[in-house]
């Protein structure tokens, strides 16, 4: 129990970089202060590769803070932009994770 997660806190720093990426990505793409009806590209792709990359196993658990750095974009975008990107993104992981936990 002398181990300190440290990957906790990566994943952490991880997920408030990839927030503030997306809020200024946002700011510059977008100009208008309400929703438009459209999918970001950049948002859902970084989403998607997001929560799959939670379902990998990698060497010292560095997927878990690329993961956090990819589904920190589209959680950090402006009001009203980014959110139907984020809950791909989540649903991917968390499905991914049900699937994973049944199947093994």
């Amino acid at each position: 129990m002398n181990e300190v997660p440290y990957n906790l806190l990566y994943s952490t720093i991880a997920l408030v970089i990839g927030g503030f990426l997306g809020l200024s990505y946002s700011y510059k793409k977008y100009q208008m202060p309400y929703v438009e009806k459209v999918m970001d590209k950049y948002a859902l792709i970084c989403s998607i590769i997001g929560g799959l990359l939670f379902l990998v196993e990698l060497p010292y658990y560095i997927n878990y803070p690329i993961a956090c750095l990819l589904i920190g974009v589209p959680l950090g975008m402006r009001p009203g932009y980014g959110n139907v990107e984020l809950y791909i993104g989540v649903i991917i992981a968390l499905a991914g994770h049900l699937i994973k936990q049944f199947v093994c």
